[in-house]
């Protein structure tokens, strides 16, 4: 079985072990907690504090300074004698509001404690220590209320006290919902299909590079997939980063400027200037002394190149010249000058050379020229002598005009020549 193989029967079974054991959960019966009196009270007490400190936030009176304001002025003094809490509200009228309160504050203290700030935590904590400080001092008092209390008959309560307890009622309702939206409920915990169909891409891909089965081209998928990794919750992005470690052996954002690396270095080996130098260094041992010396002036080229193409160029390098690619520029600069050093010296020694050639040939072109010159005289009298002389000196005369006029035609050939030599050594 291959490492792939086992790392996929490994992934299966995780995710049948996870489904089994939610099959199992939905299927046991869900406990329904039910308060009791003391939970109820520490429940409503926790619910205030919550309330007051939310109300002193937005620039609003706490219940107790309201219900203080409201006894002050009070309407309807016959019905209002007793002091007026909360907790003097009749449980039929108050029970369906009560129980949503208290099902919030159930979930909030047995799901969300954690979701809590630092900073809110302590300000409920405060509070509710000072209230609970100030109930056992009252304590006493309020033992001996509830008897009083069950012996007289309750007085029915008038229209308007009913409206505004009603208003209380959906006030603290309000502030409940209000509340739990803004302690409780986090959307950031709400995944989209989106989401987590991205997610599941991106640990398929850290798989697969893990095992070392993805070719470059799939490795550039990553890229892709960066613009839905950008849309998952932060949660989401720490265990993606985390489980990357693990399989790759770099986090996502650290394999993905990788991965961008390498798919800047895919398009730049299309540039002619890298193409340019990768041409001189292949077949490099077949190449002539003048071709090796034009990698001299590839200096600059090569220096213009980003830092993953040089470390390509110069792998190449070492492994045709045995030298990193500027060590190779340099001494191939150094033979390139030493060559053009000596062909300078060569060129004006042959340049002394050929001066002292001219020199000679004109020497002996002059020499010529005048030997010409007197050959071409002497042609001009016997012409002159065949004209004047008799029937038996022509025939001699001929001969010498003759034999004067191959002299003139050699010397011009000669002439030709040491022209022609000058010429060429001067050009």
């Amino acid at each position: 079985m291959s490492k792939n193989d086992k790392n996929i029967d490994a992934y299966s079974k995780a995710l049948l072990d996870k489904k089994t054991e939610y099959n199992e959960e939905l299927k046991k019966p869900k406990e329904v907690h039910q308060m009791t009196e003391a939970e109820r009270r520490l429940a409503e007490k926790t619910m205030s504090s919550a309330l007051d400190m939310l109300r002193k936030e937005r620039g609003q009176k706490t219940i107790a300074e309201e219900e203080r304001l409201y006894e002050e002025n009070k309407v309807d003094s016959q019905h209002m004698e007793d002091d007026f809490t909360t907790s003097s509200i009749e449980n039929e009228q108050s029970s369906d509001a009560l129980d949503l309160v208290h099902t919030m504050l159930q979930d909030m203290s047995n799901d969300d404690d954690d979701e809590l700030l630092p900073s809110q935590v302590k300000k409920l904590k405060e509070k509710q220590e000072k209230k609970e400080k100030k109930e056992k001092k009252e304590k006493p008092k309020k033992e001996e209320g509830p008897k009083e209390k069950k012996s007289k008959k309750k007085k029915p309560m008038s229209k308007v006290t009913k409206i505004i307890l009603g208003f209380i009622l959906l006030g603290v309702a309000a502030l409940g919902v209000y509340s739990y939206k803004v302690l409780v409920y986090d959307p950031q915990n709400i995944v989209s299909p989106a989401q987590q169909k991205t997610y599941d891409k991106l640990v398929s891909y850290a798989d697969e590079y893990g095992d070392n089965m993805m070719s470059d081209a799939e490795k550039l998928e990553l890229i892709d997939l960066n613009s839905g990794y950008k849309k998952l919750l932060d949660k989401q992005k720490t265990s993606i980063n985390a489980y990357f470690k693990e399989q790759t052996g770099k986090s996502y954002t650290a394999l993905l400027k990788e991965v961008k690396e390498l798919q800047k270095t895919k398009e730049e080996v299309k540039l002619p200037a890298y193409q340019q130098i990768v041409g001189l260094l292949n077949d490099w041992d077949a190449k002539s002394d003048e071709e090796k010396m034009a990698v001299a002036d590839m200096q600059s080229v090569y220096s213009s190149l980003s830092k993953s193409l040089k470390k390509e160029v110069d792998s190449l390098s070492k492994s045709k010249t045995g030298k990193d690619f500027i060590d190779l520029c340099k001494e191939q600069a150094e033979l390139k000058t030493a060559a053009q050093e000596k062909a300078q010296q060569e060129e004006e020694q042959k340049k002394s050379e050929n001066a002292s050639k001219i020199q000679e040939y004109q020497a002996s072109l002059n020499s010529l020229q005048q030997d010409y010159d007197t050959y071409a005289q002497y042609a001009q009298s016997l012409e002159s002598d065949l004209a004047n002389a008799s029937d038996e000196d022509r025939s001699q005369i001929q001969s010498q005009i003759d034999t004067n006029n191959q002299m003139l035609y050699s010397l011009q050939q000669q002439i030709a020549y040491y022209q022609q030599q000058i010429a060429a050594l001067q050009s």
